[in-house]
């Protein structure tokens, strides 16, 4: 549902009003959330509205769901990379090749890890089908339709054990004998995988947003490769 036309989800603006209000710290560590019903009339939604938006920030790890007590804030500043822009230096070769363990969210990653051990014990052992996990692909189909308002099967979605894997399967799925546009400058490891696979590549220039309009407009590519963070070498981040 949205307000207007072209206008974003009702549930995404109630999201982002509660995600501010929790990294602002007016919603602090372990505090309780309103009520769903509470909130619905606060906002003149329907109880549906709210709920999508609670599970998108149970989703993205600002609150978690307790059992007919509500839903509460485990948000920690110290658990996410910042999201606000700044002006970054290009990044290096050591910084795209070792991790900054600091910025790594590890008391997520650790209580996520805890609940997949508990709900499905010894089936973690099985392996997965070469499709990728089914599982994980139907959240992850879920976590774009919630967060992005983009509707897909579960069987569109790809897994593959690595990018330069992921690159060689994507120029087989999309065509070999097409034109792919990447960023100018980008990850020199792109453009060797798609050309080893018959790709072309049309490099385009970027700004300090992302790949310039204008050079999106001349260009002859049927699909386009873009990084949204931190593209390497240059560090930009595409706007949103």
């Amino acid at each position: 549902m949205k307000t207007k036309q072209n206008e974003k989800p009702l549930y995404i603006g109630i999201y982002e009003s509660i995600r501010e209000k929790i990294v602002s710290g007016a919603y602090r560590l372990g505090s309780r959330l309103p009520s769903k019903r509470e909130l619905a009339a606060e906002n003149g939604v329907s109880v549906i509205t709210v709920e999508h938006a609670y599970a998108l920030l149970c989703d993205e790890g600002y609150v978690e769901s307790k059992e007919k007590s509500g839903y509460y804030v485990i948000y920690r500043d110290s658990d996410f990379i910042s999201s606000a822009k700044s002006e970054r230096a290009p990044l290096s070769e050591t910084e795209v090749s070792v991790p900054h363990t600091y910025e790594f969210p590890f008391s997520v990653l650790a209580k996520t890890m805890r609940r997949v051990l508990l709900d499905y014990d010894k089936r973690i052992l099985i392996k997965s089908p070469n499709t990728g996990c089914d599982e994980f692909r139907h959240a992850i189909a879920q976590y774009l339709a919630r967060s992005c308002g983009i509707c897909v099967d579960k069987k569109q979605i790809i897994i593959g054990s690595g990018a330069e894997y992921l690159y060689s399967i994507i120029a087989q799925l999309l065509g070999k004998n097409g034109v792919f546009a990447i960023e100018k400058p980008s990850y020199s490891v792109i453009r060797r995988v798609y050309e080893a696979n018959g790709v072309k590549c049309e490099a385009l220039r970027m700004g300090a947003d992302g790949i310039h309009s204008s050079e999106l407009e001349r260009s002859r590519a049927r699909v386009l490769h873009v990084t949204p963070f931190r593209s390497y070498p240059s560090g930009i981040t595409a706007d949103a």
